[in-house]
């Protein structure tokens, strides 16, 4: 008798889980972005949140500290660091990619895509051509460093805008980032926290210190949606005292 071959046939077959999953433990396992003002340590501070953090720097802002980094001049530099980090990155042993400062690259993505399109400004391109290959472009790059894995955290300059609403105009506090840069990163990010001076009196000396903001006021944009309780200010900005926090 002939042997009959039985072949297993492929499905694409989908496993509900049924266990929750469990609560994030460490700060690199959320995606943040802090900004402020220049000088405040936003570098530093980040430098701090992990052992091995590497950074995609476009204002040489690093050249002060002791840390793993690659200058970002130009859209072109920024493809090859990615592509470099795609197949060293775990060799490498990176706990945490920067993008310092995001709104730089976003800057970058702009002059790549007006260049791309051969026009001098993305409204030039017309029925909104221009800002959707911006978006796509933006969009495929936070997607590639999110893919590797690691935690990622993004850095940005601060800008004050006029909020306008029926009843009432307001100042507000929040990341530089356009209007299409904000609604790709602003979503992703889990923590966006605010690095900033603060005066305090003590003994009746006034003196300026280093804070942490994670409470969102109607003159500052921040948020946090962990669970870990880690919202709050924090005198003397310290990275390692964040992951402290975070953890207790």
């Amino acid at each position: 008798m002939a042997k009959v071959l039985r072949v297993a046939k492929k499905t694409n077959k989908l496993v509900l889980p049924t266990k929750k999953t469990i609560t994030a433990s460490s700060i690199l396992e959320y995606i943040s972005l802090f900004f402020g003002p220049p000088g405040v340590g936003k570098t530093t501070f980040v430098n701090a949140l992990a052992d091995r953090v590497f950074f995609i720097s476009t204002d040489r802002g690093t050249r002060y500290l002791s840390t793993l980094k690659a200058e970002c001049t130009d859209w072109k530099s920024l493809m090859l660091i990615i592509r470099a980090l795609k197949t060293q990155a775990k060799t490498a042993k990176y706990d945490l990619v920067c993008l310092d400062h995001i709104d730089d690259i976003c800057a970058m993505c702009e002059d790549h895509v007006c260049t791309d399109l051969g026009i001098a400004d993305l409204t030039d391109a017309g029925y909104g051509k221009g800002w959707k290959a911006y978006k796509k472009a933006i969009w495929s790059v936070i997607q590639e460093i999110l893919s590797l894995d690691l935690g990622v955290v993004m850095i940005a300059h601060e800008t004050i805008k006029t909020i306008r609403t029926k009843v009432i105009e307001t100042e507000r506090t929040m990341p530089d980032l356009s209007k299409s840069g904000w609604k790709v990163i602003i979503p992703k990010c889990d923590i966006v926290g605010y690095c900033g001076y603060k005066v305090i009196k003590k003994g009746g000396v006034k003196s300026e210190v280093r804070i942490l903001e994670t409470i969102p006021r109607e003159d500052l944009y921040v948020k946090d949606r962990t669970t870990r309780k880690i919202t709050g200010s924090y005198e003397l900005l310290d990275g390692s005292q964040f992951v402290k926090t975070f953890k207790k």
